[in-house]
């Protein structure tokens, strides 16, 4: 009797055992639908009640995205979790965006707490890293359309017939992918349009086990209306994918003309010396690009530490 006991103690111990030691599984019954989109299927009226102005401005890490993330570190070259890749127009391919960050030439101010982040995706190395390094899926005039385009792609290193955004992927071996498209979209695509190169961006880099880290972008001057109106494509995408959403047009909203240059509506503002994109401190953070680096960083603070890369604040 006691033998049998103890046999059936040692079973369920075993079992209790695989159990706490098995990953959490996401089935395919939670997974968002990612058939490519239909053009011509949009409709407007699913965006009425979508308010930037409710959602939050830092992301969470979902369900999915960290599916995504999974999958990534399970393939034959796993994803690099230092590593994100910069999808978007000049407003990301800009040496204001991140870039002085990858070399140590920054001040937090009283954001000390980021530090960790910092350090952590700079030691891949600490001069070239995912903060300066060249992107091949960012440029001036990119739409989302053009980062699926193999035309767009830089011939020098990229593979014939490869997009720049496939190109990007393979080179940098990215586990994230910062995007944000709108500011050219805005002025060449109707809504439709939009959501339709939106989506397919969005799946390619899922379909790539990237996990896409999206952008609400600036109100462009010349398109108030429309840019408001992307805006809410961008996050009923977000939204359907389930997917982490930067709220940049909320973090934005306190500054003059949404941190927009009215001199080059195609860019951010940038502080008045002696302060700088990176110099997170009252005097620039007024300015736009410091704003959305300051968000960057924080957003890339939380999913890292979601994911048990960096250690949580005490």
């Amino acid at each position: 009797m006691h033998k049998r006991t103890s046999t059936l103690q040692c079973l369920c111990l075993l079992i209790l055992t695989a159990l706490i030691a098995a990953p959490i599984l996401v089935f395919a019954q939670d997974l968002p639908d990612l058939a490519p989109p239909i053009l011509g299927e949009f409709d407007p009226a699913a965006l009425e009640d979508i308010d930037p102005a409710h959602v939050a401005i830092l992301p969470e890490l979902t369900d999915h995205a960290r599916a995504i993330f999974q999958r990534g570190q399970v393939q034959d070259t796993p994803r690099d979790p230092r590593m994100f890749s910069k999808i978007g127009d000049s407003m990301t391919n800009s040496q204001n965006f991140l870039v002085a960050i990858g070399t140590g030439e920054y001040e937090l101010g009283e954001y000390t707490d980021l530090e960790d982040v910092i350090a952590f995706i700079r030691e891949i190395d600490p001069e070239t890293n995912a903060f300066n390094r060249v992107n091949y899926a960012n440029a001036l005039g990119f739409t989302t359309a053009s980062a699926l385009d193999s035309t767009w792609a830089d011939s020098g290193v990229c593979e014939p017939n490869e997009s720049p955004l496939a190109c990007e992927f393979r080179i940098a071996n990215p586990a994230f992918a910062l995007i944000m498209f709108g500011t050219n979209d805005v002025m060449v695509f109707d809504p439709s349009l939009f959501d339709y190169f939106l989506r397919l961006v969005i799946l390619d880099t899922i379909n790539a086990n990237v996990v896409p880290v999206m952008y609400t972008f600036p109100i462009r001057p010349e398109e108030p209306e429309k840019s408001a109106q992307f805006n809410q494509i961008i996050l009923a995408v977000a939204a359907d994918y389930d997917l982490p959403v930067i709220n940049l047009v909320a973090a934005l909203e306190p500054l003059p003309n949404y941190g927009v240059d009215l001199n080059d509506t195609l860019h951010l503002t940038i502080p008045n010396a002696p302060g700088s994109a990176t110099t997170f401190d009252e005097n620039s953070l007024s300015a736009g690009y410091t704003v959305r680096n300051l968000v960057t960083l924080q957003a890339l603070d939380i999913l890292l530490t979601e994911l048990e890369f960096i250690p949580a604040e005490a």
